[in-house]
């Protein structure tokens, strides 16, 4: 009788045991097809764009939606990268590519460093000064680039740099803001008896900052690098205001006519430009979610 009993525990918990896990996988399946789902309807957009730039003009003005086939390149001259051949000349892609990347790469620079630098005195020097200006850059984060853009032309005119590098300078000013936002929070963690033992030691300022600081919150420098490369390749607003040519961004607007619009060459323009800074994210997005949630969280 008792090993009766016993057969039915086992059988009653290896039951419950089996339900319990295909329960367990069932919403394993569910989530992971939800997270598909998203994957998908974020990706699209990039899909659906790539997928267009093989297609002829014609083709993609019947139907968007479709893919590419035989009978389209009949009509197209049996060439899939003739939209890129014709994006790389009517843009002058070499030409605007050095541009964007000068402009994103200098204006990067200089946020990370005059970021770095101004969080870094703002952190060691404790007093109401450091904490006003410190809540003067928290705050002009909250006001939009759409209510600054009209005076930052009128400088821009008054000093004579409507030009592509000066919007280096400008690029400066308007991203250091929410950098010094998110250095500030992550150099609190740094402790201060680093700097006092190297002080002792006779270390400078500057071999503090360099040597000690800087690769103790290497973290948060990529998160920021890949933040404001991010924007700086992508922005379309200021250039149009500034340069008014000599970006990839503003180059694309050959394709866009007043009564017909190049939707071939123009998805190969927009494949094209996303390919570098696709890689630069790509290589980088492992700091992105470490860095911001470590610049929120200390301090």
């Amino acid at each position: 009788m008792k090993a009766n009993i016993n057969d039915v525990l086992v059988s009653d918990s290896e039951k419950n045991g089996f339900f319990t896990a295909k329960r367990f996988n069932s919403h394993k399946v569910m989530l992971l097809v939800f997270l598909l789902f998203c994957a998908v309807f974020f990706l699209y957009p990039l899909i659906f764009v790539v997928v267009n730039s093989f297609r002829p003009n014609a083709a993609i003005i019947v139907n968007p939606l479709g893919f590419p086939n035989a009978a389209e390149y009949q009509k197209f001259g049996f060439s899939m990268m003739k939209n890129y051949v014709q994006a790389w000349k009517e843009m002058q892609f070499p030409r605007v590519f050095l541009n964007t990347f000068l402009v994103t790469f200098l204006g990067t620079s200089g946020i990370l460093l005059t970021s770095a630098m101004c969080a870094y005195g703002l952190v060691r020097n404790e007093s109401k000064l450091s904490w006003f200006l410190y809540g003067f850059f928290a705050f002009s984060m909250v006001i939009p680039f759409q209510i600054i853009m009209v005076p930052i032309a009128v400088l821009a005119s008054d000093l004579h740099i409507m030009n592509i590098p000066g919007l280096i300078p400008m690029y400066w000013g308007v991203g250091c803001p929410t950098a010094i936002f998110m250095f500030h929070g992550f150099i609190k963690s740094v402790p201060k008896e680093l700097e006092e033992s190297a002080s002792i030691d006779g270390a400078g300022k500057f071999y503090i900052f360099f040597v000690i600081i800087i690769p103790l919150i290497k973290t948060i420098i990529a998160t920021v690098a890949v933040i404001d490369a991010l924007w700086l390749w992508n922005d379309f607003l200021l250039p149009m205001i500034v340069a008014k040519q000599g970006t990839i961004q503003l180059s694309q607007m050959r394709f866009n006519g007043q009564f017909m619009k190049d939707y071939g060459p123009m998805c190969a323009s927009l494949t094209i430009s996303s390919i570098p800074i696709i890689l630069f994210y790509l290589s980088l997005q492992k700091y992105i979610i470490k860095g911001i949630a470590a610049g929120a969280v200390k301090g």
